[in-house]
């Protein structure tokens, strides 16, 4: 199904949290660009250092609101009130040899970390990475990004490697990649491969 169709039917989608504050999940529009530059703004300079982008550069923020494609690129943001708490990206090749694998990138806001913001978000995109057909999911972090390698564990995905060195943050410094999948097919899918 279309990324059109999968949107129509899904969003926006209300989610219940643990502490009772609900959730709502939905595509980033071109018009949440002061939001999700508020939102970044927001986040502590050691967590913006191991994002890929300068999150705080307002001409890429708004790059990525006023080009969006969700078909190469499904940004989700969830929101509490009508302020952003949280971004998931579900990245992905249309053609090509990892056009079965989608790679995910996901923050939250610190305040709200520990209230299962991140499982919603990524759980609903696994939903939708199922809609679309994709076979995996891939997430890539930093070494130190221990607490958010345990979240992801949690919920599933698997580390396959660790690349030493492999990663440069945005002053520059050398840290390794951790490499984590997780199989959306049961393995009845691959017993023909």
């Amino acid at each position: 199904m279309p990324f059109e169709g999968i949107i129509a039917e899904r969003y926006p989608k209300t989610v219940s949290l643990a502490d009772g504050k609900e959730l709502v999940l939905r595509p980033l529009l071109e018009a949440d660009q002061p939001g999700l530059l508020d939102f970044f703004k927001r986040l502590p300079a050691p967590d913006r250092l191991f994002l890929r982008d300068d999150v705080l550069n307002s001409d890429v923020v708004a790059s990525w609101c006023k080009e969006l494609n969700y078909e190469r690129v499904f940004p989700l943001v969830g929101l509490i009130g009508d302020r952003i708490v949280a971004d998931i990206t579900l990245h992905r090749q249309r053609g090509g040899w990892m056009r079965h694998v989608g790679r995910v990138r996901v923050v939250v806001d610190p305040e709200l970390r520990g209230r299962g913001i991140a499982a919603s978000l990524l759980k609903e995109l696994m939903e939708v990475s199922l809609e679309i057909g994709l076979d995996k999911l891939d997430a890539e972090f930093i070494a130190e990004q221990t607490a958010a390698i345990e979240s992801f564990q949690k919920l599933g995905f698997v580390k396959v490697c660790t690349l030493p060195q492999h990663a440069l943050d945005l002053h520059g410094g050398l840290h390794d990649l951790v490499l984590m999948v997780y199989e959306l097919k049961d393995e009845e899918y691959y017993a023909g491969d």
